[in-house]
Parts: structure tokens; sequence; C-alpha cells
């Protein structure tokens, strides 16, 4: 039986993302928190002073969810909620001094793995495989639309 280059090319690409999960899984791990807060640690670190539902709205999950991941960062002393000035029922999203410390070890990480990913790449490669991975991302979600 004979492949075609876009079954082996989906097929490798979802073999990379598989090692890219269980990589940041184990990390993850070993921080002590979960998938779902450290995305949402991310999102906060990179949008201050968000709301929950900023949260819920930028990851497609129930205001619930974003909610009870929310506490849990607060529980932990990675975040802080303060009131918010124009809505007295929101609250706003920062990071405390141990959530930056968080995010850090989560972008070492991230730093880590894309080293092992572009091991051996040229300067020249590094970007053409940037470029050619967020096209393929924008081809996938023009597809999803």
């Amino acid at each position: 039986m004979v492949l075609n280059q876009e079954y082996i090319v989906a097929r490798r690409v979802l073999e990379l993302a598989n090692k890219l999960v269980t990589n940041r899984n184990q990390h993850i791990r070993m921080l002590h928190v979960t998938t779902d807060q450290a995305d949402a640690l991310n999102f906060f670190a990179d949008y201050p002073n968000s709301s929950i539902s900023n949260l819920k709205d930028f990851h497609h999950i129930k205001h619930q969810s974003a909610q009870a991941i929310t506490q849990k960062l607060s529980e932990k002393g990675l975040v802080e909620l303060t009131e918010n000035p124009n809505d007295r029922r929101a609250k706003l999203v920062s990071l405390t001094d141990e959530g930056h410390i968080m995010r850090m070890h989560l972008k070492e990480n991230g730093s880590h793995t894309g080293e092992q990913i572009l091991n051996g790449f040229s300067n020249e490669e590094k970007a053409q495989f940037l470029a050619l991975l967020e096209r393929s991302v924008d081809n996938l979600n023009r597809g999803n639309k």
C-alpha cells in the first residue's frame, strides 16, 4: 500500500504533538499544576488584569471551569483577584510574585523543548520551519470556520 504525502505529514505532526504533550505534562506535574492551570497562568501573564470571563472566552471553556481554575491558582498563591472598578461583579486577575516565577519555569521548559526540536537546524531552516508552522496553523484555522 502506498501512503500519500498528506497522510504521512498528518501522522508525523500528530507524533510530534504527542511528544510535545508528553514532555509538557511531565514538566507540569513536577511544578504541581495542571495543564489547565498552566494555560490559565500563561493567559493571565500575557493579558494582565483580565477577568475570569476573558479567560473563558479565550480558551472557549465554561465560566464555571474558568472560575474553578482561577480559584485553584489563587489558592496556590499564583494569582490574586481584585475588584474590577468598571464591573463590581467581575474580578481582575493578576500574577503574584510566585505566579511570575511559575510562568518563568513554564517558559523555560517551552524554550528547552523548542531547542530540542530545532537541534541541528540552521538559522534559515529555523525561520522556514516557523513560517511553515504558522502557515499550517492558519490553514487549519481557516478550515474550521
